[in-house]
């Protein structure tokens, strides 16, 4: 999943002009997946140790929507068929191994495991609209349309909560009604984004999203990481900032956009950005901004550069004036 998320972050960057090997980088990388990760027709293994021979050999659905994205990437970069010819075989894979009666998709192949998840069936849907973007992979709309169906039937409750787990049938399992404000805005910009290519609108799904994921948000800008009946914590992450920012931005929500990806994006500077080292970030903070880890996760960095280049598209002057002393130097 790491390393997929990688090569969507160099692509990205070579696409945007920000770095100038990020193309190069980006290609070897994806050379590099492939020769470890790849099993032909049977999907993709979940983890390689270092002298790259197989220390995982499950097929995960969240790790297989991500090399998806990633051969998306590797395709917008130069559309090499033998990429374009594993998109179709990975998405194969998927309907014929993974494809679960009850709808979407099982979260492991060969031997599945419970809860369900809503969180890779959302990064299928951005993968899905990245392969559309393309244009050289076929036609997406009646999988991303059965993934936002699936949203709407067993996804979003009546009371506007994403529920992240689910047993076999998908029942809920959330006793405590809670939910993450960061899925909540990644859902908003991934239909706003789905709604504007099929032309098919989003209805009020948008709306609903944004006010219960602004639950999870204080005046400051603060992204909280979980809201319950319970209330909410008093942990925030990064991850969930950038996609705020994403999500109260134009043209998604103009109605909240001063006082949302503003404060957003400054709170996220003065509390993951600036502490770390430069070019580096904080994944996680408690309630005084202090850091609760002592590492920095590659991961994150598919989040950042995600929402620098959503928000660059669609304001850049404003983004970039809130990310100038980041040290990403992007």
């Amino acid at each position: 999943m790491v390393q997929a998320r990688q090569i969507h972050v160099f692509a990205t960057a070579a696409r945007n002009g920000w770095d100038k090997d990020g193309g190069s980088l980006a290609l070897r990388a994806g050379d590099a997946m492939i020769a470890a990760y790849a099993a032909g027709s049977d999907g993709w293994v979940f983890s390689c140790s270092a002298d790259g021979t197989v220390a995982d050999p499950r097929r995960d659905l969240y790790a297989h929507a991500f090399v998806l994205l990633a051969l998306a990437a590797l395709i917008r970069l130069d559309g090499q068929v033998r990429h374009i010819r594993m998109v179709q075989t990975t998405l194969a894979f998927l309907d014929r191994e993974m494809a679960h009666p009850a709808g979407g998709f099982a979260e492991n192949w060969p031997n599945t495991s419970l809860p369900r998840r809503q969180n890779p069936h959302m990064h299928l849907l951005e993968a899905l609209i990245a392969l559309q973007e393309t244009g050289l992979c076929g036609d997406m709309s009646d999988r991303m349309k059965a993934i936002v169906a699936l949203f709407d039937r067993r996804f979003f409750s009546p009371d506007a909560v994403l529920t992240e787990f689910f047993d076999d049938e998908w029942s809920p399992l959330n006793p405590d009604n809670a939910f993450e404000p960061g899925h909540h805005f990644e859902w908003a910009w991934l239909l706003a984004r789905h709604g504007a290519m099929t032309r098919s609108g989003a209805g009020n799904r948008i709306d609903r999203l944004l006010a219960k994921g602004l639950r999870g948000c204080d005046t400051k800008g603060t992204v909280t990481e979980a809201v319950s009946d319970k209330g909410t914590a008093n942990t925030s992450r990064l991850w969930a900032a950038m996609e705020a920012a994403k999500a109260l931005s134009p043209p998604i929500a103009a109605a909240v956009r001063a006082a949302g990806t503003e404060k957003v994006l400054d709170k996220a500077w003065q509390s993951f950005i600036a502490p770390a080292v430069a070019g580096g970030w904080v994944d996680r903070v408690d309630a005084a901004g202090n850091s609760l880890v002592d590492h920095i996760p590659a991961s994150s960095l598919y989040h950042i550069v995600t929402a620098i280049d959503f928000l660059t598209s669609e304001d850049r002057q404003r983004a970039r004036r809130s990310f100038a002393m980041t040290g990403l130097s992007l």
